[in-house]
């Protein structure tokens, strides 16, 4: 039990910390300041491109299945009983098939997995174990809903299956993405974001005294989420 207690307090913890990067963020891009860039090995970006974010994700994708299945047949040859027996368990099978088919047909969340994720300002990258880096850029987003409360964010584009990208990042990912993806001029009235941008419009602390702030003599990588 204490073991689970220490775990429990250690995840609440880092959700709490989490979740002040997020608020700190929105704060450093209110001022109008830009995000401090993160050094990226192997990975070759684009010219004017630079990354701001590194971490992991839980990734997944929205859509639905080819509802193909394979019928199963054959010729019974025996006595009528038996016959009879055998084709009823065959349509059985099949008529399963077909149900199952249907099922993988709807709409839903699928290719659940935690990957790598890098966020510049250009686009989303994702390494997902058989494919590779693959690109969602923010050009092509059509919908946009970040929900910070609930540790996720889901993007729709013009050509693409939905993604959905969830985590303790999700904080940070929903401020860095809104001030991408809508702009200098409409981030800051994304609603999605809203409870991290009233903390951060919030009271401030007396000077000198740092609570997760960035400011001067205190350099912090803000696109660094990594432990």
């Amino acid at each position: 039990m204490g073991r689970k207690k220490d775990e429990a307090a250690a995840t609440q913890q880092r959700e709490r910390d989490e979740w002040q990067l997020g608020i700190d963020w929105a704060r450093w891009l209110i001022g109008g300041n830009a995000p401090q860039p993160l050094t990226i090995y192997g990975l070759v970006l684009e010219p004017g491109e630079v990354a701001y974010v590194n971490t992991p994700t839980q990734y997944a994708r929205l859509y639905g299945g080819s509802g193909r299945y394979t019928q199963s047949g054959g010729l019974f040859i025996g006595k009528p009983a038996l016959v009879l027996g055998m084709m009823a368990a065959n349509a059985a099978v099949n008529a399963s098939r077909k149900a199952a088919a249907t099922r993988n047909m709807e709409l839903m969340w699928r290719d659940l997995q935690e990957v790598p994720t890098v966020a510049t300002n250009y686009r989303l990258l994702c390494h997902l174990p058989r494919r590779g880096w693959m690109s969602f850029y923010y050009s092509a987003v059509q919908e946009f809903y970040p929900d910070p409360a609930n540790w996720m964010i889901t993007f729709a584009f013009q050509n693409a299956e939905p993604l959905r990208l969830a985590g303790l990042a999700t904080p940070t990912l929903s401020v860095l993405t809104s001030w991408c993806v809508l702009g200098n001029d409409r981030w800051q009235g994304e609603p999605g974001i809203a409870p991290l941008m009233e903390a951060a419009i919030g009271p401030q602390l007396p000077p000198g005294v740092v609570r997760g702030e960035i400011g001067p003599g205190e350099p912090r990588r803000l696109g660094n989420l990594e432990p």
